[in-house]
């Protein structure tokens, strides 16, 4: 889902972070997204509070379903691992 810049109206992108990708894997990468910062790359770091209250809304959204997959992949992961190692 792309929003756009309430300043330059360019496309914003969540930010990210390769030492949470190193720290957590996929699943830190997921929820640093979710809760991250979002950028433009005209006018850098976007607050959320810039947003309109509609576009907010869509970012909590998106970014609860990126938690929440991220916990489905995270007990998948224990699963097929105890599965594999036979607990």
């Amino acid at each position: 889902m792309a929003y756009h810049c309430p300043r330059c109206n360019a496309p914003v992108r969540r930010g990210s972070s390769t030492a949470a990708g190193i720290a957590g894997g996929a699943v830190g990468a997921l929820i640093f997204a979710a809760f991250g910062p979002f950028k433009c790359k005209q006018c850098g770091p976007i607050a959320k509070t810039e947003f309109s209250p509609q576009v907010r809304r869509k970012m909590m959204n998106g970014s609860i379903a990126m938690v929440a997959f991220a916990i489905v992949l995270l007990i998948g992961v224990v699963a097929l691992l105890a599965y594999v190692l036979r607990w």
